[in-house]
C-alpha cells in the first residue's frame, strides 16, 4: 500500500499490478415474457406473462428464488369482460404507492380487444412476511369491441408532482394514458380522459413504459411482431421504440423531431446476432440507475424468451439510450451487447462465449453506453485479439474525444486470454458516458471493456455500484442500515495512497462498519467503530488496512446500527510519523508501541516509572513524557517527520 500510482506507469506495471478479475460475464439465463421487476429495499421482485403471476425474488437481479403465484385463478370479472376468451394472464407491472405493493394485470381474448386490467395488492413484498398477502382488488380498465383501443399491457409511473397514472395499449389506435386515484389503485373520478399519447395508424405498438428524469418523460414502447418461436424465429420483428415529453400526457417526439402520434420513435433496440425481438421491457428506478427489464428470443434455445435487465443510460441533452444487459458487473461492457454498426458478432473463446469482429470498415462502429457511479480517472482494461504478425490500431472516442489505441499482436484471432489487454486512462464522468470503438489500421477484435477505478486518497460513499438496504436520500447522500451493504467494484488497490483508514459519518448511534476485499464474506480489511451519538458530519478513525495488490471489488457493511447512518468519504491516508525504536538495555523492559489514528501508545508489561524521549533524526528532543505508576501512557501531537522513541526504565515501583 502507499505506492502511489501514475497514468505514466509502465506496461509491465499495469499487466502484474492490476491483476484481471474473475470472468464474471456470464449469462445466467432465466425464462421471462413481459417481465415487470421492482426493487425494494432488500433486492428485486419479478413477475411474467402466462404464468398467474408466478412471483420470484433476487438479491442481485441475477439469480432469482420462485416462490407462489400471486393469482390462483383468473378473476371472474376477467372471464365476464372477455366473454370466456382469456386464457391465463398477461404482463403485469409491479409499483408500489398508496402504501401498499401492486401489481396491475392483464386478460384478454387473444387478437380481440375484449380485454381489461385488474390489480391485486400487499402490504409487503417478501415472502414468508406476516404482510406478504397478494388480495385481488378487480378491474381498473377494460375495453370492449365497440372501442378503438385495447386495454392490456398496464404500466403505472408517477409523474413530479406526486400524481400517479397508467399507460396501456396494443395495436388499434395505440398507447393510451388514464390517471389513477393513489388510495384506490383505480382510475381517477375526477380525471376521465382518455390521453392518446403514441399511435402508428394500425401498425404494431403495444408493451409502453414512462419513466420520469430530470424532468422529462421517456415513453418506451414496442414495435411489430413477437412471440415467433422455433422454426418461426426469424419471422419476429419486434424492437424497442422510445420517445420524450415535457409532460406526462405529451406531446412525446423521438429525437428527430417527429411525434409519436403520427409513428414517430427513435429504435433503441432490435434484433442483433441470436438476440431476437428485444422488447415487451418495462423502465423502473434502482438505487442509483434507471434501468430496463426486457425478454429477447433466444436462438440457442429454441427462440425461449429469455430475461434481460439493462442500464438507461441518458445523454448530455437527456436522451435514453440503452446500455448494458446484466451480467453480473456493473463496470463491463460485452462488446457484442453494444450498439453495432457494420461489424460482426462471432462466437468463440471470450467472455459469455461471445465478441465483436470485422471492425474493419470506415463506417464500422461498436458504441457503449455505460452509467458510471463515481466521477474520476479510470483505467479501462480493453481485451482484445489481434491475430496478425503486425501491430494493428483500433479509434476509440470516449465522451467525444478520440484516440488510437495501439494493439500488439496477440498470436491468434477468435482467443482472449487474460494478457490480450491494453489499458486506456481515462477521466469518466458521473452518469452517462459513451464510448464507441472503429477501425484503425489494420485489424482487431473487440470482446470486452473493464472499467477499473483509480483510488488515491478518497472513495466515495455514493458512487456505489449496488446494494442492500442501502440508498441515495434526496441531498444525493449515501445512507445505509443494519444489515445493509454497499459494493464497489474493480478498485486498484496499488493506486491507495496508504495505509490509514477514516470515514465520515452522521446520524450515528453506535454500531460497526467494515471494509472488504474481494467478496463481501471476505475478512474485513478495516473496521469502524462508529460514536453512540453524532448527529453533524464526524471523521471516524478505522483500523490500517493491511497490504493489498491488484484490482479488488471492496464492499462496505454495516452491523449493530440502531438506525439508518449516512456515510460520506472514505479516506485513505498515508501513515503517521514514522518511528524507529531505540531499546536501552535494562533488565526487565519489555513494551509494545501501538497506533490509533494519529496517536501512539506504549504499552508496558508492568507498572512503574518510565520516561519516553521522542527525537528527531538529528537527534534533537521533541518530546518528553514521564510515568510514575502508569501501565500505558499515549504520545499526541507528534511532528510530522521521521522520529525515534527511547523508552528508558528508572524503576520498579513495588
Amino acid at each position: 500500500m502507499g505506492k502511489g500510482f501514475s497514468f505514466l506507469a509502465s506496461v509491465l506495471f499495469l499487466i502484474q499490478g492490476v491483476s484481471a478479475q474473475e470472468w464474471y460475464a456470464r449469462e445466467n439465463s432465466v425464462g421471462a415474457h413481459d417481465p415487470t421487476v421492482l426493487r425494494h429495499e432488500d433486492g428485486y421482485v419479478l413477475q411474467t406473462t402466462n404464468n398467474m403471476l408466478l412471483t420470484s425474488t433476487s438479491e442481485d437481479a441475477l439469480n432469482w428464488k420462485t416462490h407462489g403465484r400471486a393469482l390462483s385463478a383468473i378473476p371472474s370479472w376477467l372471464k365476464t369482460v372477455t366473454n370466456n376468451g382469456v386464457e391465463d394472464i398477461w404482463a403485469p407491472d409491479l409499483f408500489y404507492f398508496g402504501g401498499e405493493y401492486r401489481s396491475y394485470y392483464t386478460g384478454s381474448a387473444f387478437g380481440k380487444n375484449t380485454s381489461g386490467i385488474g390489480f391485486v395488492s400487499t402490504k409487503s413484498i417478501v415472502p414468508g412476511s406476516s404482510e406478504y398477502n397478494w388480495v385481488d382488488e378487480g378491474e381498473v380498465v377494460r375495453s370492449v369491441s365497440s372501442n378503438n383501443y385495447n386495454a392490456i399491457d398496464a404500466d403505472v409511473v408517477e409523474d413530479a408532482d406526486g400524481n400517479y397514472w397508467m399507460a396501456f395499449g396494443s395495436w388499434w389506435t395505440g398507447i393510451k394514458l388514464v390517471r389513477l386515484d393513489e388510495s384506490t389503485g383505480k382510475q381517477s373520478s375526477s380525471d376521465k380522459t382518455v390521453y392518446s399519447i403514441a399511435n402508428r395508424g394500425g401498425s404494431g405498438i403495444e408493451g409502453p413504459s414512462i419513466i420520469e428524469y430530470k424532468g422529462k418523460y421517456f415513453l418506451f414502447t414496442a414495435w411489430d411482431v413477437c412471440c415467433k418461436m422455433g422454426a418461426d424465429l426469424e419471422d419476429n420483428t419486434y424492437k424497442t421504440v422510445m420517445g420524450r415529453a415535457d409532460n406526462i400526457t405529451g406531446p412525446y417526439v423521438d429525437r428527430s423531431g417527429k411525434a409519436l402520434a403520427n409513428g414517430g420513435g427513435t429504435i433503441l433496440m432490435q434484433r442483433y446476432g441470436r438476440y431476437y425481438g428485444p422488447g415487451g421491457g418495462e423502465a423502473f428506478k434502482d438505487l442509483n440507475r434507471i434501468r430496463f427489464a426486457h425478454h429477447y428470443y433466444n436462438a440457442n434455445s429454441n427462440g425461449s424468451p429469455t430475461l434481460h435487465i439493462r442500464d438507461v443510460v441518458f445523454t448530455e441533452d437527456n436522451w435514453a439510450e440503452m446500455g448494458q444487459p446484466f451480467l453480473g458487473r456493473y463496470l463491463s461492457a460485452e462488446a457484442e451487447h453494444g450498439t453495432l454498426t457494420n461489424v460482426e458478432i462471432t462466437t468463440g473463446t471470450a467472455s459469455n462465449g461471445e465478441y465483436v469482429a470485422y471492425i474493419n470498415y470506415a463506417d464500422s462502429k461498436v458504441r457503449l453506453p455505460m452509467n458510471i457511479p463515481q466521477a474520476g480517472d479510470y483505467l479501462l482494461r480493453y481485451r482484445y485479439a489481434n491475430g496478425d504478425a503486425n501491430a494493428s490500431t483500433h479509434q476509440v472516442t470516449i465522451n467525444g474525444q478520440k484516440q488510437t489505441v495501439n494493439l500488439p499482436s496477440t498470436g491468434a484471432w477468435g482467443t482472449f486470454p487474460e494478457n490480450s489487454v491494453v489499458y486506456i486512462p481515462a477521466t469518466l464522468k458521473r452518469g452517462g458516458n459513451f464510448i464507441e470503438v472503429g477501425v484503425g489500421t489494420n485489424f482487431g477484435e473487440l470482446d470486452r471493456i473493464d472499467f477499473l477505478r483509480v483510488i488515491r486518497d478518497t472513495l466515495p460513499a455514493n458512487g456505489f455500484d449496488n446494494g442492500i438496504r442501502v440508498r441515495l436520500n434526496d441531498n444525493d447522500e449515501f445512507a445505509i442500515k443494519a444489515g445493509g451493504w454497499a459494493l464497489f467494484e474493480n478498485v486498484i488497490t496499488d493506486s491507495i495512497k496508504g495505509n490509514e483508514v477514516s470515514i465520515q459519518v452522521k446520524n450515528s448511534s453506535g454500531g460497526t462498519l467494515t471494509l472488504h476485499a474481494g467478496s463481501r464474506t471476505s475478512a474485513a480489511i478495516s473496521t469502524c467503530t462508529l460514536p453512540s451519538s453524532t448527529s453533524e458530519w464526524t471523521k471516524v478513525e478505522c483500523s490500517s488496512l493491511s497490504d493489498l495488490s491488484g484490482v479488488k471489488d471492496f464492499y462496505i457493511k454495516a452491523e449493530g446500527l440502531s438506525q439508518e447512518v449516512l456515510v460520506g468519504n472514505i479516506s485513505f491516508e498515508e501513515d503517521g510519523p514514522p518511528i524507529s525504536l531505540m531499546k536501552q538495555k535494562t533488565p526487565g523492559l519489555n513494551y509494545q508501541l501501538t497506533k490509533t489514528g494519529p496517536n501512539y501508545t506504549v504499552v508496558f508489561d508492568e507498572p512503574g516509572a518510565y520516561t519516553i524521549d521522542v527525537f528527531n533524526s538529528l537527534g534533537q528532543v521533541l518530546k518528553r513524557v514521564s510515568t510514575s505508576n502508569e501501565k500505558s501512557i499515549e504520545l499526541s501531537n507528534l511532528p510530522e517527520t521521521k522520529t525515534i522513541i527511547r523508552v528508558q526504565k528508572l524503576g520498579r515501583v513495588k
